[in-house]
């Protein structure tokens, strides 16, 4: 292992087949890293040498108790409420009837509650376009939820408890959170 700085170390490096291109070399690097509201974690960038696709992860290496974040949104200022998503957790919206699930590929991502419900809004574009089926009205729902004096909770379900709420000054935002057992 080699230092790159004082908060990470190289784990290994190699190359592989580029799962795009299959003819190019894929660069893997692995670095341990000390990550700020995440401790210790694996940091994994992969570049293709040919065709120039590239994919970076972070995987949290500290698992701590499974724990629920409630957020209640009830001011327009709530929706800049910033959260760092692990990728074990699952983010619902009950009263919108939103449930957003890691997957297999599932990364590690930080937005706010604003950037969540256009996530989902995406999401039913593609839809739409996918299964040229009507998403309108669900898309018109969410875009209610952007809306001042609109209420609803943002749940976040890790089971790892790696996922936060990142601080912000003078917010008066409801955070709630629950350890589960």
């Amino acid at each position: 292992m080699e230092d790159i700085t004082i908060y990470g170390k190289i784990i290994d490096e190699y190359e592989t087949e580029c799962p795009i291109c299959i003819v190019g070399r894929m660069r893997v690097r692995e670095v341990e890293y000390e990550l700020p509201h995440i401790g210790k974690a694996l940091i994994i960038s992969e570049k293709c040498t040919r065709c120039g696709y590239k994919k970076n992860d972070i995987i949290p290496l500290n698992i701590k108790k499974h724990q629920r974040i409630y957020i209640r949104i009830e001011k327009t200022q709530d929706l800049y409420t910033k959260i760092l998503r692990s990728p074990t957790a699952t983010i619902y919206i009950p009263e919108l009837g939103l449930e957003l699930r890691p997957g297999i590929d599932a990364e590690m991502f930080i937005t706010n509650i604003e950037g969540i419900l256009h996530l989902f809004i995406d999401a039913l574009k593609r839809i739409e376009i996918l299964t040229q089926t009507d998403t309108s009205q669900a898309q018109e729902k969410i875009a209610q939820a952007l809306d001042p004096g609109t209420s609803y909770t943002v749940i976040i379900d890790d089971p790892q408890g790696t996922s936060t709420v990142l601080d912000r000054p003078n917010s008066a935002t409801q955070i709630t959170i629950e350890y589960v057992e």
